[in-house]
């Protein structure tokens, strides 16, 4: 069976970046960004492509390299929401005829 595609440990990204910049949030002050921000483009798909493509290149990378499960492999972004679906089931006796309890 083929393995999943692997890309660089959010932990590896932080050191990458703290060891140009000493912290993220230096990082992020020295780009106009929120510090916050940083982290949250690191560990969530599609929370800033600008940002993760401003780290990749940071890195020496492409945004494929560093999130493989995030990209396509010619750069573009892959959906990141992609086959989502409601595991709760509707209760149908719910508010039934409208009125609340």
């Amino acid at each position: 069976m083929a393995q999943k595609p692997r890309g660089v440990h959010p932990e590896d990204i932080k050191a990458c970046i703290c060891k140009k910049y000493g912290t993220l949030s230096a990082f992020a002050v020295m780009h106009g960004r929120n510090p916050n921000t940083v982290s949250n483009a690191i560990r969530q798909p599609g929370y800033s492509r600008p940002l993760e493509k401003l780290i990749a290149e940071e890195m020496g990378m492409r945004p494929y390299d560093v999130w493989p499960d995030w990209y396509h492999s010619d750069g573009t972004p892959a959906p990141y929401r992609n086959g989502r679906s409601s595991t709760a089931l509707p209760c149908r006796t719910h508010r039934q005829n409208g009125v609340a309890a």
